[in-house]
């Protein structure tokens, strides 16, 4: 292994205090001209809501002319992703789509979807079909710097060179635990067996040695939420929340079944079931013992940043909230509706910056920065 590839990332925490930062220099504050590249992160955004609305026009205010790209990280389309011509629903998706990228392209942001499970039909028969239909209607809107990544119900990765040295490496983590058939017609797709995926990501890590790679999915490689077998107390009494948010029915003999049940019929969105792991498995083993991998996902619903030999970013809280725990490596965990800005700084820093809502406003509550 050269040296060139040993690439550590050091990070240095400012004080948190009650959630937010009590010292070290604030987000808002430091220069732009120090940005070389801005990544605007933002997860599970696909309901029009009042949440939805506020997380979106707050991330707005972070764009930097010439030097941000905003990714959305799955579950662009609630309830059952992109509607097929012919619903009565198909308008409506179209509108929860719109509503995302249109105020990013307004400011001439290049903008990114990734799929996630709810998107391939809420991992239902139709999932192929509904996850092309969200890509097709993307290139329908004939803009260059928009599109859903990868296309076409393919599993990736793509690659995406960003300045600064970053690269992003997106790939549809839905695709490899989809219960459904998930074949294209031959040459739609670069890769279309879980060892073709596994093999292009060997060639991207050697093609991109040197750099800073962010690999970029639905589905975290950690998380302290429901989807990491992590629950909170509303889960024991209120179990049919998972259901429907506002079926507050209090259950709490049967509702401490739910987790006891979840974690032995493990669902495959859930990081304990086989299909999950070997995904991690496969995937990380690819870049074992090169420290200059960063993760960034949604899924669970909730900002988190867990730092131990990987750097996890999960902002998951677009539209929806839900329990995470701060977990042994969580530098960070929040349920509050936010979003993430990932700055590669001229000083061969990268900051974290997370913005949550709080009192029906927006602000700064974790910061971060790691050194190259």
């Amino acid at each position: 292994m050269t040296s060139r590839l040993r690439i550590f990332i050091v990070c240095f925490v400012a004080s948190i205090t009650f959630g937010h930062i009590s010292f070290g220099q604030s987000a808002n504050n430091a220069k732009i001209d120090s940005i070389v590249s801005r990544l605007v992160l933002i997860g599970d955004a696909g309901e029009l809501d009042l949440q939805q609305d506020g997380v979106i026009n707050n991330a707005t205010t972070q764009v930097i002319k010439g030097a941000t790209t905003v990714f959305y990280l799955g579950d662009n389309i609630y309830p059952r992703g992109m509607e097929l011509p012919g619903s009565k629903e198909e308008q409506q998706t179209k509108d929860i789509i719109t509503s995302q990228f249109k105020p990013f392209r307004a400011l001439d942001a290049p903008v990114y979807f990734i799929p996630g499970n709810h998107d391939w039909d809420k991992s239902g028969p139709l999932g192929l079909e509904k996850v092309r239909r969200q890509g097709d209607f993307l290139k329908e809107q004939n803009d260059k710097r928009l599109a859903l990544v990868p296309q076409n119900g393919c599993p990736g990765p793509y690659e995406i060179p960003l300045a600064g040295d970053l690269v992003v490496l997106a790939f549809d983590s839905e695709w490899w635990l989809f219960p459904y058939d998930k074949t294209n017609p031959k040459g739609v797709c670069d890769c279309n067996t879980e060892e073709e995926v596994i093999e292009k990501f060997k060639v991207l890590l050697k093609k991109n040695q040197g750099k800073t790679i962010i690999l970029a999915s639905h589905h975290p490689f950690q998380t302290y939420g429901s989807h990491g077998g992590y629950y909170s107390w509303k889960d024991h009494i209120f179990p049919l929340t998972a259901i429907n948010h506002k079926l507050y029915i209090p259950l709490p003999v049967i509702g401490s079944l739910y987790p006891l049940l979840r974690s032995v019929f493990v669902n495959p969105e859930d990081q304990a079931h086989k299909k999950y792991q070997r995904m991690i498995s496969s995937i990380d083993g690819v870049f074992k013992g090169y420290n200059n991998v960063i993760h960034m996902s949604g899924h669970d619903h909730g900002l988190q940043f867990i730092k131990n030999s990987q750097i996890q970013v999960v902002s998951g809280s677009g539209a929806k909230h839900s329990y995470v725990r701060k977990g042994k490596d969580a530098l960070y965990a929040s349920t509050k509706p936010g979003y993430v800005i990932m700055d590669r700084m001229r000083n061969n820093y990268l900051r974290f910056t997370y913005y949550a809502q709080t009192d029906g406003k927006f602000e700064q509550v974790f910061y971060t920065e790691c050194k190259l």
